[in-house]
């Protein structure tokens, strides 16, 4: 539930391409322009929109010091635009193609916010069950001190040391399995809450006694989470309201999204062509029925 710094860098990244954008294409009122550059206007709204974005980053900062590094943002973004188009780069064919690329991404971030506000609210009854059925995240939340072994590891044996690992009661143990089936492994510390667990993973963690490990597959090899010890951290039902019904607000949205996304696929014309054929349906048919011969 927790959100990274790097969404908010995104909205900040979009934000300036729609500012770019925007910049000269056409003229405001006069109570509309925040600063001309050159004669180039830069509009209020879009000194709003950055200013939106960063306060997200920037939440204890004035207001003022924000719309002020924010306007020097884009009085430097609009001169070195206007450098830009100076050289031509404009006419550039990677600098179209990039240019195409942003639009196309912002359009679809605009189709799929649309789509995402027609998604309902949930029922106190709905936050009420979902916090029944996640003690682990709620009543019963813990922090937990885990020490993190990575392994390289051959695919085929990862079933067997699963069950060597997952059977070890304490983190010398795990050492000691590694060492003898003489596998490079690397170690760290983490301390984590059960909010920054995967949902599919808390379960399992929370099962866990103090030694006990879970082994986990990952790309060449495996990770092993071995408990080291925990705290007791419950969040009782009333504080936990706000942030279930926040988190179910956004997986309807994210559900709606992706079925009107299939919905507009399945309606599509979609042709793979050149050496890109092989990737689509067909191409995979094809390469399936030539690997039976």
């Amino acid at each position: 539930m927790l959100r990274s710094s790097r969404s908010c860098r995104l909205a900040i990244a979009a934000g300036l391409a729609l500012a770019l954008a925007a910049c000269n294409s056409g003229h405001h009122p006069v109570s509309q322009v925040a600063v001309k550059v050159n004669g180039d206007e830069i509009s209020v709204h879009q000194v709003e929109l950055l200013v939106h974005a960063r306060a997200a980053i920037a939440a204890n900062a004035p207001a003022s010091a924000v719309t002020q590094s924010t306007l020097a943002s884009l009085i430097d973004q609009e001169l070195a635009a206007q450098a830009a188009r100076r050289q031509g780069l404009d006419r550039d064919p990677q600098v179209v193609q990039r240019i195409e690329a942003a639009k196309r991404s912002v359009l679809a971030q605009a189709f799929q916010e649309r789509v995402g506000v027609q998604a309902v609210d949930p029922s106190s009854d709905e936050i009420d069950r979902y916090f029944e059925a996640h003690p682990e995240l709620f009543a019963q939340r813990r922090l937990y001190q885990l020490e993190e072994t990575t392994v390289g590891l051959a695919p085929e044996r990862f079933d067997a040391l699963k069950q060597a690992l997952d059977a070890a009661s304490a983190p010398g143990k795990v050492q000691e399995i590694l060492a003898r089936e003489k596998l490079k492994s690397s170690v760290r510390h983490l301390s984590v809450s059960a909010e920054d667990v995967p949902l599919g993973l808390l379960p399992q963690l929370a099962r866990l006694k103090d030694g006990e490990s879970v082994t986990l597959p990952r790309e060449g090899g495996a990770r092993v989470l071995t408990l080291l010890g925990s705290q007791a951290a419950p969040i009782g039902r009333d504080g936990a309201r706000r942030f279930i019904a926040q988190y179910l607000a956004n997986e309807r949205k994210r559900e709606l999204i992706g079925q009107s996304i299939k919905t507009l696929r399945d309606e599509a014309k979609v042709e793979y062509i050149g050496r890109y054929a092989e990737l689509g349906p067909a191409g995979k048919e094809a390469s399936s029925a030539e690997a039976k011969r």
